[in-house]
C-alpha cells in the first residue's frame, strides 16, 4: 500500500512540475525489487539548463540470521529521502554525464525478532556528493545509473541481540522510467 501512495504522489507531483519545467522524469529504480523496497526519483530541468532539480525516495529491509540455527534475528529497514540537484555537462543531448549533490535524510530501524524487545530508530540528515549517466530511451523513455556517497554520515543502533555502528553512506541509484 506504501509502494502505491509514493507512486500515486509521484505521479501528482510530476505532473505539477510539468507546467513549470521543459524536461520531468520520473524514475523506479533497483530497490523496489528488495524486502519491502521502494525506489522512485523524480526529476525536472528548464529547456537549455544544464541543472536537473528533483526529488529521491528509497527504502530496503534486510534480514540477519544466527550463524548457528539459521533462524532470523533481527531486520533492519533503511531509508533515504531528499532534494537533489544535478549539473548535466551535455544539456541538451539525449545522453550526459553529471555530477550532483543531494541532502538525505537517512534513519535506520532495527527491529529484533528473537525477542520481544523494542525497535531502534536513528536518523541523520547529510550531504551525498557523486555522480552518473542518464539519458533517454525511444521518446518517452529514461535511465539513470550513479552512486552519491557521504563520508561524514554516522549511524548506530542497538537492540537487545543486535547493533550496528555504520560511518559514511552510499546511494546507488539504478533506474529506468518516463521522461516528458
Amino acid at each position: 500500500m506504501k509502494n502505491r501512495n509514493i507512486c500515486l504522489f509521484v505521479l501528482l507531483m510530476s505532473l505539477i512540475l510539468s507546467a513549470n519545467a521543459d524536461e520531468v522524469t520520473v524514475a523506479f529504480g533497483l530497490f523496489n525489487l528488495a524486502e519491502n523496497g521502494a525506489d522512485v526519483r523524480a526529476g525536472f530541468r528548464q529547456e537549455q539548463s544544464h541543472w536537473q532539480y528533483g526529488y529521491r525516495y528509497v527504502r530496503w529491509t534486510d534480514t540477519f540470521y544466527d550463524p548457528y540455527t539459521g533462524a532470523a534475528h533481527s531486520k533492519t529497514t533503511e531509508i533515504l529521502t531528499g532534494p537533489i540537484v544535478n549539473y548535466l555537462f551535455k544539456n541538451e543531448s539525449r545522453h550526459s554525464a553529471y555530477v550532483g549533490v543531494s541532502l538525505l535524510k537517512w534513519s535506520r530501524t532495527e527491529t529484533p525478532l528473537l525477542v520481544a524487545a523494542p525497535s531502534d530508530t536513528q536518523s541523520t540528515t547529510d550531504l551525498y556528493f557523486g555522480g552518473g549517466y542518464m539519458g533517454k530511451i525511444g521518446e518517452m523513455g529514461h535511465y539513470n545509473a550513479g552512486m552519491y556517497l557521504s563520508p561524514t554520515a554516522k549511524m548506530n543502533t542497538q537492540t537487545a541481540i543486535s547493533s550496528s555502528d555504520q560511518s559514511g553512506s552510499f546511494d546507488i541509484q539504478l533506474q529506468l522510467g518516463l521522461v516528458w
